[in-house]
């Protein structure tokens, strides 16, 4: 569930629409797992009121993506890199019982690179300088110990995952997140071909320019 905070609806009405929902179709919400997350800026100090029987955190795990209330992606690289370094052990005991360098990879891609590109569209574009820097150092350490047969950076496999993704969600109107797309522009008079054929949103923050559809939209415009 997600609430905005300048809105009409209360949150705590809108989660008994939940639970509601949930018992009207013979289902129980667990609520001793249920969490809630402010995403706020750093200056901010005020946070709403948790919800009667619910914790209020500072990190949360959505669909195997760890969001942090700042929208830092430290703890999700941190998990990250620590469940690819604790399969590198599986790996290295594969290597020396013979496996060939092909399926050696072929491994390595299914349980390493993976975790890796998983969702990667969704947090890809705020990395830090540091945290590029440590997912790149552990891709070359793959290619130095044998695990992968070729070194891509990971500003390549972002623009790759960003590209096909995107292609995906403008070329079909049924795509789950296509309606996140802006209007198609109309201009009142022919001017130079762009790449982009939707209105570009005024972005008053940084922030809001590194989301997913934002800056594919900035970048198919130039």
């Amino acid at each position: 569930m997600f609430v905005p905070e300048k809105t009409d609806v209360q949150l705590s009405a809108e989660f008994e629409n939940i639970l509601q929902w949930a018992a009207d179709n013979l289902m129980t919400v667990n609520i001793n797992k249920t969490n809630e997350i402010v995403f706020h800026r750093p200056a901010r100090h005020y946070l709403p009121i948790p919800l009667i029987g619910i914790e209020q955190v500072l990190l949360a795990k959505l669909l195997g993506v760890t969001f942090c209330s700042n929208l830092k992606f430290d703890d999700h690289v941190k998990n990250v890199l620590t469940t690819c370094s604790q399969r590198c052990y599986l790996l290295r005991c594969l290597k020396g019982q013979g496996l060939p360098a092909k399926e050696l990879n072929i491994v390595f891609c299914a349980i390493g690179m993976s975790k890796i590109l998983y969702a990667l569209p969704a947090w890809g574009g705020f990395f830090t300088y540091e945290l590029t820097a440590k997912i790149d150092s552990f891709l070359r350490k793959a290619v130095r110990w044998g695990f992968s047969s070729h070194y891509k950076c990971l500003t390549d496999l972002l623009r790759e995952a960003d590209l096909h993704l995107f292609r995906k969600m403008t070329s079909n109107s049924g795509h789950c997140i296509h309606q996140l797309l802006p209007p198609t522009k109309v201009l009142p008079m022919k001017l130079r071909d762009s790449h982009c054929v939707f209105a570009l949103p005024q972005c008053h923050y940084n922030l809001y320019k590194h989301s997913f559809v934002l800056r594919n939209l900035f970048v198919s415009a130039y």
